[in-house]
């Protein structure tokens, strides 16, 4: 029994395709190219076509192998050379692209909009740059999603605004440093000099760069005004340098003002003192705007009642001796309303701070119980040191130390000490770049503190 051959040996097969279509004089053509080289032709890093296209032959349709006629070419493109229309195809055609090709795609629009906010942001404490890994995980967090077309810089905006409204980084723009250079004017003085530069640091005040951004002049000869500006004003302060009062020249000294060098461990601490001062001040603000807004509620209440009861007044003299009681006793309502919420408050403040007392004693029971069953005694120096008696009569001189905690173990105390809570605490503790505490401090510490 004879079988059909369904693919003869001189059947082409293209593998690995990528097509790019054209419509032209209502007829439709494509070429058949490799992946990922159609990018780099129009970028113009390739030149080769043999080394885009698979082959020089026009199609008008790839999938079924049907091929242009040179009649067809002559009429629609002016000439029947394929390789001159193959290349007027890749120019202007459509590129139908594959999941792959895109993926490609987004992973090299993701990279190059973090790379963006890793160069041009930094933390507005430390004044450091974040890396991109940081970046990376921030966006993820925030759910930034790119466009593989959109521009790259508007995305970059768009994800350091979202960063921001999130707070999943604490991040802002790096500043830029400029420089006003006055131009030399005719018969331009000692004292001329001093007015137009002084007119200058009036007019960046007023555009809104800080005071302290702006550097001090180094004598009254300076034409010089250098300062630190956010990247949103800079067409505000390239219209001042077009001032006439000013006329000066502005220059970039540099793009992205950060902190270089290590980092030294007192700024580090003074950094992250200065962050926790921020968030408390934050903290804080928030509790006075609330109370404010509890105020202003409370005084729109007696305000709208006071409307009501002179709206009542004009009416006649009984209904307002009636109702002039009203807002009266609605203000004290509101006044016992706001006394039974400060009640309430003192009170569950009260009650948090038994069950905290309550754990803190459990915690030292457990502690002293812990203690006592693993033979720990607390010497004078606070540091916990094992006396087990050994039935053996084994001396205690052979001890292994813990440089985490400071004490000194017996081989059998040695790995239970590892295990114990005070050595992870201070393990924590060393972690964070703050001094270990010993066990009887550690006893005294709120139990909460170990789970922070």
């Amino acid at each position: 029994m004879s079988r059909q051959i369904t693919q003869p040996v001189n059947q082409v097969r293209l593998t690995n395709v990528a097509v790019v279509r054209l419509s032209r004089g209502g007829h439709r053509f494509e070429v058949a190219c490799y992946r990922n080289k159609i990018v780099n032709y129009r970028q113009g890093t390739e030149t080769d076509l043999s080394e885009v296209l698979q082959t020089t032959t026009v199609f008008t349709n790839v999938s079924k192998g049907q091929f242009a006629k040179s009649s067809l070419l002559q009429e629609c493109f002016g000439t029947s050379d394929e390789e001159e229309v193959c290349r007027f195809i890749l120019e202007k055609g459509d590129v139908q692209i594959s999941d792959q090709e895109r993926a490609v795609q987004l992973e090299s629009t993701i990279r190059e909009v973090a790379s963006m906010v890793s160069e041009k942001c930094i933390h507005p404490i430390s004044r450091r740059p974040y890396t991109m890994a940081q970046v990376r995980d921030a966006m993820k967090s925030a759910g930034f999603m790119v466009h593989p077309t959109r521009n790259i810089k508007q995305q970059f905006l768009d994800c350091v605004r979202l960063l921001q409204e999130k707070k999943v980084l604490n991040i802002e723009r790096a500043k830029m440093q400029l420089a006003l250079v006055l131009l030399p004017l005719e018969g331009d003085g000692e004292d001329n000099i001093v007015q137009r530069r002084e007119a200058a640091v009036v007019l960046l005040k007023d555009a809104g760069i800080a005071a302290s951004d702006i550097v001090a002049s180094k004598g009254n000869n300076d034409v010089r005004v250098v300062f630190q500006s956010n990247p949103s004003l800079y067409r505000t302060v390239e219209t001042i340098a077009k001032d006439s009062t000013v006329e000066c020249r502005l220059e970039i000294l540099q793009q992205c003002v950060t902190e270089e060098g290590d980092v030294a461990l007192g700024s580090e601490l003074e950094r992250r003192a200065q962050q926790q001062h921020q968030d408390e001040t934050h903290q804080d603000a928030k509790k006075i705007e609330s109370d404010e807004g509890d105020n202003k509620h409370c005084d729109v209440a007696s305000l709208s009642n006071q409307m009501q009861s002179n709206l009542t007044l004009s009416s006649s003299v009984k209904e307002s001796e009636n109702t002039s009681s009203a807002p009266v006793a609605n203000s004290r309502k509101a006044q016992k309303a706001a006394q039974k919420k400060s009640k309430k408050a003192k009170r569950r403040d009260k009650e948090e701070q038994a069950e905290r007392e309550e754990r803190v004693a459990a915690e030292k029971t457990r502690q002293k119980d812990r203690a006592e069953r693993l033979g720990i005694v607390e010497t004078d120096a606070g540091v916990g040191e094992g006396k087990s008696e050994s039935s053996g009569g084994q001396a205690g001189g052979d001890t292994k130390p813990c440089n985490t905690c400071g004490g000194s173990f017996t081989p059998g105390e040695y790995r239970s000490h590892f295990r114990s809570d005070w050595h992870r605490y201070n393990t924590k503790l060393k972690m964070k770049g703050v001094p270990t505490v010993s066990e009887k401090e550690f006893l005294l510490c709120d139990s909460d503190a170990f789970f922070d």
